[in-house]
């Protein structure tokens, strides 16, 4: 009996710590390409460097600008998005499961409501940053006479 209990306890502590370990790799990951790229100004979500004025666009050239920040924008989120729904998918293997436990484990629902907001939320915005470029696209477009 207690050689099941010690099994246990070691296949539980194997599992948090490849969860650990996971989660610390993507970390990396996820910090690496701003690292590598060398950017020096800090961006807010938007993507604008911090302290600087957004300025409406006055022309055509301005309004594809624009546009083109959005559609890079939507592509990113939709990357964040599909990023958490494989997180969850490689959580989801593991997470020590007990044989006698039909259930979902307590950890992967936390981790499977906290990437299902996320990636809805992403998505969202992806849906918002398409919506602006076509605006400004169709802004340009305007202001060019076609």
């Amino acid at each position: 009996m207690n050689t099941k209990i010690r099994q246990k306890t070691l296949n539980t502590m194997t599992a948090t710590v490849k969860f650990l370990s996971a989660v610390a790799l993507l970390a990396f990951v996820m910090a690496l390409p701003t690292s590598m790229l060398g950017k020096d100004t800090k961006q807010d979500h938007s993507g604008h460097a911090m302290g600087q004025e957004m300025k409406a666009p006055h022309t055509a050239q301005e309004h594809r600008e624009h546009a083109e920040r959005y559609q890079k924008k939507a592509a990113e989120y939709r990357k964040e998005a599909e990023a958490h729904r494989k997180m969850l998918a490689d959580y989801s293997k593991t997470v020590a499961k007990l044989p006698k436990d039909t259930g979902e484990s307590g950890y992967i629902k936390k981790m499977r409501l906290h990437c299902q907001k996320y990636s809805k939320a992403a998505e969202a915005l992806a849906l918002e940053a398409d919506e602006m470029a076509k605006f400004h696209t169709m802004r340009a477009k305007e202001m060019e006479g076609k």
